[in-house]
C-alpha cells in the first residue's frame, strides 16, 4: 500500500518495512508488554475475515466533492476492494475555492502523531506553516512527527505505555507486523461507527468524498475504526535517479534480471561514492513473479516463502550484495534513510512507493532544477510476462484516542475533514504549501512553488491525517505528473490478482508476529551470512511455529467465500 506513501507505501513513499511483536496486557496499559519477535509468542486472538460487500453497511455514505477535474484521465479499476486513479493534474485553477464555508475546528488543541520519511520541520512554536494551518482550522493541532523508517518501534512503545496523542497514525504495513493489534484497536482508539456510518458522515463532506472501498479496510472487529488514507494501486516501483541516467546514458528499461545487475554493474563507483541501488528486494518479488502472498493451486495454497521464485530472488539479492553494488549505510543499518541517498545522488536505483517521487522533487528540484526520477518499466526476471502487486485500498490509518468526549470526537474529525480537502481548493493549498509570499510564491504558470522556507517548514503532515481521493496531484513538476500516469497505465494490466482480493482479513496473531523473524532469516541469506540451502530450512520453520496454521485460516476463508 501507498505511500506515497505507502508504502506502500509506502507510502507513500509509504514503506519503512520494520515490526515488533506485541503481547497484550493482563492489566494496566493498553499493551502490557512489547517484545521484539525472539521475546514471548504473540498472542493467537482476532483473526476474522469479512468479504467487502458485509462491510458496507459500516461504511460512510459516498458523496463525490464537485471540484477541479484532472488534465490526465485515470484508471477504473476492475479490481474488488481495489480503488482505481482519478487521475492526473498537470495545471493549477486559478482561484482555488474554499471547500468549507465555516471554520472546522472549535479552539480546541490536540497532538497527532505521524510518520515523515524525510527531514523533519521545526515544530509549532517555531513554524509559521503549522501556524496558520491552524488558524485556518481554527484550532491548534501540535505533531508529534516519528521517523517513518522506524515508525513501528514509535508506535508499539506508546501502545505500551498508554500514553496515546489525540490523533495516531499508523500505517497498514506497519499494523500487519503488531502481533495483537486486533485485540490493541479496541483498547486505545475510539469506534467511529456511530459518527461516520451510512449518512451520518455529512457533517464531514470531504471525508464523504473518500473511496468506499478505503473506509473498508477501515474496520476492525466489525467497527468502524479510523479514517483511511486512500492508496493507489501500487505498493511500491523501482525509483532511478533520471538526471543521472540522461547524462550517463545509462539503460533506463532493463528488460529482465540479468540486465538490471549488468546496469549495477556499469553504475557502481565506489572510490566516488556512487552506489547503484538500495536495498530493492522488495520489488524484486514482483520482478521474480513471487506471489503477493499466497497462491492457490491445485486446490492448495503456497507461501511466497515456499515457491522456488523466493529462493531465487534471495540468490540474485546475494550476488547485488557481495559484489558491492549496494550502499554500505544499507547494509549496515535497516533504518537507513534512501531519500536522503539517492537525493545526494549516492545511489542511483530504490524501491519505494510513488507518494516518494513527489516528495523528492519537493526536496531537491528548487536547489537544482535538473533533478528528475522516474520510475523503470515492470519487468520479469527472465524477460517474459511481467507482475506486480496491488495495494490494499487504504495504506494508512488515522486513529482517535480511546475515551475522547464526543464533542472532541466531532473536533477532531472536523479537522481530518479539513485535511481531506482535494486539490483545487484554499484547504488543499494551504496543507501542501503552505502561505502565499511567505512559503511560497507562484510561476509563470500560475502553479505555487515552495521557496527555502517552505522547503524547511511544509511536510506532509496535515496530509496524513485526513488522506485524500487519489489523484496524481503534483502540479508543480507537470513533467513528473505525465510520467507517473504513464507508468501506472501500463502498469495496471500487469497486476496480479490474488486468492483474497476484496476480502477484509484481520491476520491471525501468530501469523504477524512471524513475518519480521522469519525474513530477518532471509536477510541473513541475502547478506551473505547463510546459505541460500537454509532457505527451505527457514520456511520448514515458519510452517512449524505458525504458517500451516495460518494456511488453515486462509483455507477456510476461501472455502467461507466460494473461492476453494
Amino acid at each position: 500500500m501507498t505511500q506515497t506513501p505507502g508504502a506502500t507505501t509506502t507510502r507513500r513513499g509509504f514503506l519503512g518495512l520494520v515490526g515488533l511483536s506485541a503481547a497484550m496486557a493482563a492489566g494496566g496499559g493498553l499493551l502490557g508488554a512489547c517484545s521484539a519477535p525472539s521475546g514471548p509468542r504473540p498472542g493467537s486472538g482476532g483473526a476474522t475475515a469479512a468479504a467487502a460487500e458485509k462491510l458496507t453497511s459500516l461504511t460512510p455514505t459516498y458523496a463525490p466533492f464537485p471540484g477541479a477535474q484532472p488534465d490526465i484521465p485515470g484508471i477504473v479499476s476492475d479490481l474488488p476492494g481495489i480503488p482505481g486513479i482519478g487521475g492526473g493534474f498537470t495545471t493549477y485553477p486559478a482561484s482555488p475555492a474554499p471547500a468549507l464555508t465555516a471554520k472546522a475546528g472549535k479552539g480546541g488543541s490536540y497532538k497527532a502523531m505521524t510518520p515523515l520519511w524525510g527531514p523533519v520541520p521545526p515544530a509549532l512554536a517555531d513554524n509559521a506553516y503549522f501556524q496558520a494551518a491552524n488558524a485556518d482550522i481554527g484550532a491548534t493541532v501540535e505533531f508529534q512527527i516519528a521517523d517513518g523508517t522506524v515508525y513501528a518501534d514509535k508506535a508499539i512503545a506508546r501502545l505500551a505505555s498508554g500514553d496515546l496523542p489525540d490523533l495516531m497514525v499508523i500505517p497498514s504495513w506497519e499494523i500487519e507486523k503488531m502481533a495483537d493489534f486486533n485485540q490493541a484497536v479496541d483498547k486505545a482508539f475510539e469506534d467511529l461507527t456511530p459518527y461516520l456510518q451510512g449518512d451520518k458522515v455529512k457533517p464531514y463532506p470531504l471525508l464523504a468524498n473518500l473511496p468506499t472501498a478505503a473506509w473498508e479496510w477501515s474496520v476492525w472487529n466489525g467497527k468502524l475504526m479510523a479514517v483511511p488514507f486512500p492508496t493507489e494501486p501500487f505498493p511500491f516501483a523501482l525509483l532511478y535517479r533520471k538526471d543521472l541516467f540522461d547524462k550517463n546514458g545509462w539503460n533506463t528499461a532493463p528488460k529482465n534480471a540479468d540486465e538490471l545487475y549488468r546496469l549495477g554493474k556499469e553504475i557502481n563507483d565506489p572510490k566516488n561514492k556512487r552506489w547503484a541501488f538500495g536495498d530493492i528486494h522488495e520489488m524484486l518479488w514482483t520482478v521474480f513473479r513471487i506471489p503477493q502472498e499466497w497462491r492457490y493451486e491445485g486446490g492448495k495454497l503456497v507461501h511466497k516463502y515456499e515457491t522456488p521464485e523466493y529462493e531465487q530472488m534471495l540468490e540474485f539479492m546475494r550476488k547485488l550484495f557481495a559484489e558491492d553494488l549496494i550502499h554500505p549505510s544499507v547494509v549496515s543499518s535497516k533504518g537507513a534513510n534512501e531519500k536522503d541517498l539517492i537525493g545526494g545522488g549516492q545511489i542511483t536505483v530504490y524501491r519505494d512507493g510513488l507518494g516518494g517521487w513527489k516528495e523528492l522533487l519537493q526536496q531537491h528540484r528548487g536547489k537544482n532544477p535538473d533533478f528528475a526520477i522516474d520510475a523503470f518499466p515492470v519487468f520479469a526476471h527472465d524477460g517474459g510476462k511481467p507482475m506486480m502487486y496491488h495495494n490494499n485500498a487504504a495504506g494508512i490509518f488515522t486513529f482517535v484516542k480511546k475515551g475522547t468526549p464526543k464533542e472532541k470526537v466531532e473536533e477532531l474529525l472536523s479537522i481530518l475533514n479539513w485535511c481531506a480537502a482535494p486539490y483545487g481548493t484554499k484547504e488543499y493549498e494551504l496543507s501542501n504549501f503552505g502561505v502565499e509570499g511567505k512559503h511560497f510564491t507562484r510561476d509563470d504558470k500560475n502553479v505555487p512553488q515552495l521557496n527555502d522556507l517552505g522547503r524547511k517548514e511544509v511536510a506532509p503532515t496535515y496530509l496524513f491525517l485526513g488522506g485524500r481521493p487519489i489523484f496524481v496531484d503534483w502540479v508543480a513538476y507537470p513533467d513528473a505528473v505525465k510520467a507517473n500516469m504513464a507508468w501506472q497505465q501500463a502498469t495496471f494490466p500487469h497486476v496480479e490478482k490474488t486468492p483474497f482480493d476484496g476480502i477484509r482479513i484481520q491476520k491471525p496473531s501468530k501469523f504477524s508476529g512471524l513475518q519480521v523473524p522469519t525474513e530477518d532469516k532471509f536477510t541473513d541469506i541475502m547478506r551473505g551470512r547463510r546459505p541460500v540451502s537454509d532457505a527451505k530450512k527457514i520456511a520448514a520453520e515458519w510452517r512449524r511455529d505458525g504458517g500451516d496454521e495460518a494456511r488453515d485460516f486462509y483455507m477456510k476463508i476461501l472455502r467461507d467465500n466460494g473461492r476453494a
